[in-house]
């Protein structure tokens, strides 16, 4: 029998599938494993991300300017734009549409354009950074290109198969109904963190307890302990506050090492990135169990 796993691993891969369906499958799968912040970067995938929401690397990009002269006998000439130190955000556009709207322009038989505010497109002008004799600068643009916009989409796709196949390795049965999730299972926890984090581009991942190599370096390294305790978002105090409570009571269920826990779950202790205080204490868990050689 197909596993939803599965089916948001070939549907990756399927030009019939459509992007939306795809990203509605991996929600239910998120939501079953305990993966909040896979949930909420679908939602702004197909609802629009809101402009204090952290955006995506992959919907951030530098992008070419063109700009409109006008001078004499109604003359006008359009040309690229030089970028400039004092102009480093105009060049660069943030797409915070819904997917869909992304999809509708890159299907589009135009590039797609992003008009500067009149008022920035006259401070280029004096800035001096390029000029065209007796014209005068009368407007600027971000070209949007069709590719790049058809590079986000196959982006969010591929994003979606590596959730899914990163699950399926340590975990076949997750997404299912009943199946392994954060709450039931902290070895799910640092999975769900690597995921969360490829997914916006953080970079950062934790140690699991399948790879061998990792279980070496971490095994009594108090210091690869508090390193991969930062990783997690925890200040640099907490980390070594954990690690103190690990190293004193060389057990995860002793008062020290839960209660630091409870306060993670709880907001006591600030971990600051886009995953949930769940993930980050059940990742905690199994940093810790890697650091006693715990099984």
């Amino acid at each position: 029998m197909t596993s939803l796993l599965d089916e948001i691993i070939d549907g990756s891969s399927d030009s019939t599938v459509r992007t939306a369906d795809l990203l509605r499958k991996v929600q239910v799968a998120a939501t079953r494993v305990g993966a909040p912040g896979v949930v909420r970067w679908v939602q702004q995938e197909l609802q629009g991300y809101d402009d204090d929401a952290e955006l995506p690397a992959y919907r951030q990009m530098m992008s070419r300017v063109t700009g409109l002269f006008t001078g004499p006998m109604q003359s006008r000439i359009t040309h690229q734009l030089p970028p400039h130190s004092d102009f480093h955000d105009d060049f660069q556009v943030k797409m915070r549409q819904p997917l869909s709207t992304l999809q509708s322009f890159a299907d589009a038989d135009e590039d797609a354009e992003l008009h500067w505010l009149a008022w920035r497109v006259k401070e280029y002008e004096s800035s001096g950074a390029f000029a065209i004799h007796l014209h005068h600068l009368f407007d600027a643009w971000n070209v949007i290109t069709r590719q790049s916009l058809l590079g986000v989409v196959d982006t969010v796709r591929s994003k979606a198969m590596e959730f899914a196949l990163s699950l399926q390795q340590e975990f076949p049965e997750a997404g299912s109904v009943g199946g392994p999730s954060v709450r039931t299972d902290s070895a799910v926890a640092p999975v769900v963190f690597n995921t969360t984090n490829n997914i916006y581009g953080h970079g950062t991942n934790i140690a699991t307890g399948y790879d061998i190599s990792q279980k070496t370096v971490l095994k009594g390294n108090r210091l690869e302990l508090v390193r991969q305790a930062e990783n997690l978002g925890l200040s640099a105090t907490d980390a070594n506050a954990f690690a103190d409570a690990v190293e004193t009571e060389q057990d995860i269920s002793k008062p020290r090492v839960t209660g630091f826990l409870d306060r993670v779950r709880d907001g006591a202790v600030a971990v600051g990135l886009s995953v949930s205080s769940d993930v980050v204490a059940g990742s905690l868990i199994e940093l810790a169990k890697l650091y006693l050689g715990i099984s």
